[in-house]
């Protein structure tokens, strides 16, 4: 069943993170990444040209378990685009 994946080592990155509770379906991640992108222009972090083509995702906490899953959403920032 996993003979098909691979391990790859990917150099350090910034990323911008934004968490929801709400279940993860379009819309709902769709909002979360627009507060993200919202909030990173007020404070002044540019995002990638082109990144709000896709959103990038994680789901944490499976969908039967009790309790409120936990999701996030990714921007990866470019290293000229942060003070950090």
């Amino acid at each position: 069943m996993w003979s098909d994946c691979e391990i790859e080592t990917v150099g350090s990155r910034v990323v911008a993170v934004g968490s929801f509770s709400d279940a993860t379906v379009a819309p709902i991640v769709r909002k979360a990444d627009k507060k993200l992108r919202e909030a990173l222009k007020r404070d002044g972090i540019v995002p990638p040209s082109g990144s709000e083509s896709f959103v990038q995702f994680a789901q944490y906490d499976a969908i039967f378990s009790l309790g409120k899953r936990r999701g996030e959403v990714w921007i990866e920032i470019d290293d000229d685009g942060h003070p950090y």
